[in-house]
């Protein structure tokens, strides 16, 4: 548990009826990338880092559509699907239809002329892109593609394979199919059946992946592993959460796109064999030192309470607003609260609506210092469409005294969009939005991993502290063919005020997280 910082320091500063936020409280946009992965925060950093100026728009095409098999697997659509942004960082799962629509967006951001396109009888669902003067034709769902014949190939239109079903059907013996082509078992022949255009369209949205903010004594933890809080809706009920069904067929990808999925197995999940791709969960960590006065970083209001070197006093309330650009999926509080008198109490509520309804959380009145902890993913979790934001409210009653606390928010990711390191050099850049004073509010990177190939090891730590807006480091990391498992990225705006024993419930990255198992 971590001590308070004391040291003589003596506050007296009472809060005022309502205070408003103190300026430049909070640091915006942070962000992390990397010079070995793709940045996904926009369509033009992905076009950037995805294409090179050499390429001709048949290597663009395939280059994309590879960048987006790696990121997204088959599994369940939901509403917000045909957004390709939030498909690639939050859901990294969508169906046929919303891949298609989701590769137009890709292929258009690029340049490319695209349209999405279905079997005649509507079962199927996948696109093609404009270049050279035609049509050609492309599924990152079933994994299909295949080449002409000829002194000058190309990936054939779903119009020439009609017309020419051999195209497709000695395409693996000629060696011009896609590498592993339809390995999750769709029938390629298929391909070569009528076809028609469909109007569909990515959808638009001000959402943005960089919209949030951290506070003093708040950090955000991205995870590449599942930890039991998948988006409500998003899942099938016989499954853990939203997972890659076909196990085991990942082996037959591509190498080049099997190696980022390989250190992720969990064996025997949920009636999968073998799930190399599944859900990733994070958690937004907050504990503002309260004696310092951190807690004003960022809030709503203040009403009747003040800070003091043991915490905050005094009969009223403090309400603050969550903020999280992924999928919040759940949350937990914990608080340590002395009560003396009859009547003492500190209570705990949460609003989705923006306080016009506040549900109960916790409400601590036992007499003496107490921790106090309570659980309310049913409250702010929204099935299939997700929610990124909450309030918070903690009430104070009588004499009661908050020394504490540690709020957590659990929210679902896209992992294989996250920024992972990779064998050798690793130049990652730590941004924040212009303005930000880092100095004033110091950011910390933590990157934790296990190493290659057989991820059994200890976990390795990284750790930088910024002190500039950009702030770029170095990671050098074992050459290997394999890539290390990462286990966890960190984004922290100051210090965290407590960490208290993790229960179920309460996970910081201080603390020791669930085992990751080891693939075999």
């Amino acid at each position: 548990m971590r001590s308070i910082r004391l040291a003589g320091f003596v506050l007296g500063l009472v809060m005022a009826a309502v205070t408003a936020p103190r300026a430049g409280a909070e640091v915006a946009e942070p962000w992390v990338a990397t010079d070995r992965t793709v940045d996904c925060s926009s369509l033009e950093t992905i076009v950037r880092d995805v294409i090179k100026p050499e390429m001709t728009d048949e290597q663009k095409a395939l280059a994309l559509y590879h960048f987006f098999r790696q990121r997204v697997f088959h599994y369940k659509n939901l509403p917000e699907s045909r957004i390709p942004l939030k498909t690639l960082n939050v859901m990294g799962n969508t169906l046929c239809g919303s891949q298609g629509t989701c590769m137009k967006g890709l292929l258009e951001a690029a340049g490319l002329k695209a349209r999405v396109v279905c079997h005649t009888d509507g079962s199927h669902t996948f696109y093609e892109a404009f270049y050279d003067g035609g049509w050609h034709g492309f599924d990152t769902f079933a994994n299909f593609y295949v080449y002409t014949r000829g002194e000058k190939p190309h990936i054939a239109s779903f119009e020439e394979l009609q017309k020419d079903p051999s195209l497709v059907k000695d395409a693996v013996a000629e060696k011009r199919a896609a590498p592993g082509l339809c390995h999750c078992g769709d029938d390629p022949m298929a391909f070569a059946s009528g076809f028609k255009v469909l109007a569909y369209e990515p959808a638009k949205s001000a959402w943005n992946v960089k919209a949030c903010a951290l506070r003093k004594g708040e950090e955000i933890v991205r995870s590449w592993w599942p930890e039991g809080k998948p988006l409500p809706g998003s899942f099938s009920g016989k499954q853990a959460g939203p997972m890659h069904t076909c196990g085991g067929k990942d082996r037959d990808a591509e190498p080049f796109l099997f190696k980022f999925w390989e250190p992720y197995v969990i064996k025997n999940w949920s009636g999968v064999s073998n799930s190399f791709r599944h859900y990733a969960n994070g958690r937004i960590n907050y504990s503002p030192h309260l004696e310092l006065g951190d807690h004003t970083d960022g809030m709503i209001s203040a009403r009747g309470i003040q800070h003091g070197a043991a915490g905050l006093s005094g009969e009223g309330e403090w309400i603050f607003p969550v903020k999280c650009s992924f999928y919040i999926t759940g949350g937990a509080l914990a608080l340590e609260a002395t009560c003396t008198e009859a009547g003492d109490a500190v209570e705990a509520f949460v609003s989705v609506d923006n306080g016009k309804v506040w549900a109960p959380v916790l409400s601590g009145k036992d007499s003496g210092k107490k921790e106090y902890k309570g659980v309310f993913d049913k409250d702010v979790a929204k099935a299939a469409t997700g929610r990124h934001d909450y309030q918070v409210k903690l009430a104070l009653k009588g004499k009661a005294v908050l020394h504490k606390i540690l709020l957590q928010t659990i929210f679902s990711h896209n992992a294989m969009a996250a920024p992972h390191l990779m064998p050798g050099k690793n130049k990652v850049t730590l941004t924040a939005a212009a303005g930000a004073d880092l100095k004033a509010a110091p950011l910390t990177v933590i990157y934790r991993y296990k190493e290659a190939p057989k991820w059994d090891g200890e976990v390795k730590i990284i750790e930088k502290t910024a002190d500039a807006n950009p702030f770029v480091f170095e990671a050098d990391l074992p050459e290997s063919e394999k890539l290390p498992q990462m286990q966890d990225l960190t984004i922290r705006c100051g210090t965290l005020a407590w960490t208290p024993e993790p229960a179920p419930s309460i996970q910081t990255a201080a603390a020791k997280p669930p085992a990751a198992p080891a693939a075999k």
